[in-house]
């Protein structure tokens, strides 16, 4: 039998190490309470008391003075003279299964007196809704127990300390809500990790077909950029105009002109986001300072990779590979084979060779492929249609394919570090996962896949975002699903001053920024900030091997934010010990010890 021990519920000299209590059997009971347990229900609780300990043999003494004894299979740390009080998970075959509940006679008293006052049944289920909303610091008159009690009946597949929480936290209760709440509880809630499988999911949809295919790219992708079909048409003009060496020259010229051109044009835009006005209020300040340490560190976690361990190296090529470069993206095989296919779809040599070398960009590639396929539908006839048909679907159900478009999907749902910096860019990632979701799923349904894991994956996914956006009515919080060293990885934001406290503009600001990266692992970066300007930033590694390479870049950090008029002072360290940032966020202000006797009045 598990033992369930929360360890909230503990005192510091009663903390228990996980462990197993054998099933007990039935004719071992002599006494009258004993016996009285056996003939129990599954979720009926009683008290017993630590006798004795020896070995794995651990003997309880009953309210009643008889003993009752259990095999423990691993080892715990249990006082003789603690109280625990345990639940009946099971009663079948002569043998009494039990699961310890709380370490506290008197909470647990506390627990049982409230749910007789209010004529609720004390199972498992109520014991969890009072207990949580003891920690809350909710009332519990009868009252408000058999308010909470109804709403908790209404969802029954969720854990009552789940509807509490929410009803604490002022965070609309819904089906979806309480589904979405669970998963960032449990810290399942990181888009990043999920972005893979979902695109690998819609790149295999997308080879079914050539109009499912154009139809997944407009939504994730956008319409095909017309200055990549303009130079395809360009290439092919000049192909057979000049066969041969020449030709094959001048097409190369106008190709490098237009990929020139975007990279221009990229730069402009970095630059302009670079030099935008930094004006903020207290909380966009320690937001910004944030956004600007993380657009910092995906230039160092790069940097990182010499410093880690051997053990440690980049995913190129990988499954979870994410990139705008061809070189990261395929093998030198795998780009002769697309280049190869696309020869097939009527693409000159001037513009396959700069696949196989790697001079377009993947979205620019993706691009290439619509326009070839575009134009060759519509202007080829005859046998040389079909044939170019086959050639397409032939190219759609190619693995290199797949994985470009899996690729490009990522990309669209995954941020990039220097976009954190900007709140518009920021707003427009969430609306854009939202909106291409909503439409994903619309196809999905249209096509008889409204029922397939990638149809959940892809609702979990919209269902998130939203959720997101609820939360923030009550914090200010943002994931972010970053693409950093190539792959995707996890981000949280978190404010911890609340809302009604940021509309008045005074006071310090608290943040904290949560990264998980390839190369320097997990990182948790504590900042505060007063009114003056003066920003302490604490950086907590759980990696000792990084400490060395992260303390000689701070001065460098420090100088970066002071350029932009604050004060700012940085240190690090490390700690092996985890929190995620949910519940740094769900558990802000709970009262995690056990409230004594005194506190409780069920006639109140």
């Amino acid at each position: 039998m598990n033992i369930r021990i929360n360890p909230n519920l503990l005192n510091n000299q009663q903390m228990a190490d996980a462990g197993r209590i054998d099933e007990v059997p039935v004719n071992k009971l002599g006494s009258t309470l004993a016996r009285q347990i056996s003939d129990m229900n599954v979720g009926d609780v009683f008290t017993g008391q630590v006798r004795d300990l020896t070995g794995s043999t651990i003997e309880l003494l009953l309210s009643d003075k008889s003993a009752l004894q259990a095999k423990l299979s691993s080892m715990m740390k249990l006082q003789i003279g603690q109280t625990m009080s345990f639940e009946v998970t099971s009663n079948t075959g002569g043998k009494v299964q039990l699961t310890p509940l709380y370490a506290n006679l008197s909470a647990e008293s506390q627990v049982g007196r409230a749910l007789s006052e209010a004529g609720l049944p004390n199972d498992a289920r109520n014991t969890e809704m009072v207990q949580s909303m003891m920690e809350q610091g909710m009332k519990i008159d009868a009252d408000s127990l058999l308010s909470m009690a109804r709403t908790v009946t209404n969802y029954p597949d969720a854990a009552p300390s789940s509807i509490v929480s929410m009803k604490a936290l002022n965070i609309p209760l819904s089906p979806d809500n309480v589904e979405q709440f669970e998963i960032y509880r449990n810290n399942a809630h990181q888009i990043a990790e999920h972005v893979g499988s979902i695109a690998e999911g819609f790149a295999e949809v997308a080879g079914e077909s050539r109009g499912m295919n154009e139809m997944l790219l407009d939504i994730f992708v956008g319409e095909a950029d017309p200055a990549i079909a303009d130079l395809l048409k360009e290439a092919k003009a000049m192909a057979a105009e000049n066969p041969g060496a020449e030709g094959q020259a001048v097409a190369e010229e106008a190709v490098d002109e237009v990929t020139q051109e975007g990279k221009e044009t990229a730069a402009a835009a970095e630059n302009e986001q670079v030099s935008a006005d930094g004006a903020h209020t207290q909380q966009a300040s320690a937001k910004g300072i944030l956004e600007k340490i993380t657009a910092s560190l995906a230039g160092e976690d790069g940097k990182a990779q010499g410093a880690a361990s051997d053990s440690v190296k980049p995913n190129f090529y990988g499954r979870n590979t994410v990139t705008d470069t061809l070189e990261e993206l395929y093998t030198p095989k795998e780009k002769e084979a697309l280049a190869d296919d696309l020869k097939k779809l009527g693409v000159p040599e001037s513009l396959t060779d700069k696949i196989v070398n790697s001079e377009l960009t993947t979205k620019d590639t993706l691009n290439l492929v619509r326009s070839a396929i575009s134009d060759g539908m519509q202007n080829l006839t005859g046998e040389e249609l079909a044939q170019f048909g086959e050639n397409v679907k032939a190219l759609l159900k190619k693995p290199e394919y797949a994985k470009l478009v899996k690729n490009e999907i990522m990309n669209e749902l995954l941020m990039k570090p220097e976009e954190v910096a900007d709140k518009e860019k920021v707003q427009e990632y969430f609306q854009r996962v939202v909106r291409d979701t909503a439409k994903a799923a619309e196809v999905l349904n249209a096509s008889g896949r409204g029922d397939t894991t990638l149809a959940a994956a892809n609702q979990n996914l919209h269902d998130n975002v939203d959720f997101m956006n609820q939360m923030n009515q009550v914090f200010t919080y943002m994931q972010m699903p970053l693409k950093m060293a190539s792959e995707a990885q996890h981000g949280d934001l978190y404010i911890y001053t609340n809302k009604k406290k940021l509309k008045s503009g005074d006071g310090n600001v608290s943040a904290l920024l949560h990264l998980d990266m390839t190369h320097m692992g997990t990182m948790d970066i504590h900042v505060s900030m007063n009114p003056e300007g003066v920003v302490n930033t604490h950086f907590i590694l759980q990696r000792e091997e990084l400490l060395d390479f992260v303390a000689e870049h701070l001065p460098e950090l420090d100088e970066r934010i002071n350029a932009r008029g604050y004060h700012m002072h940085s240190d690090v360290s490390v700690n092996k010990e985890k929190q995620s940032v949910p519940e740094i966020m769900f558990n802000k202000g709970k009262n995690t010890k056990l409230i004594q006797y005194t506190a409780f009045d069920a006639k109140a």
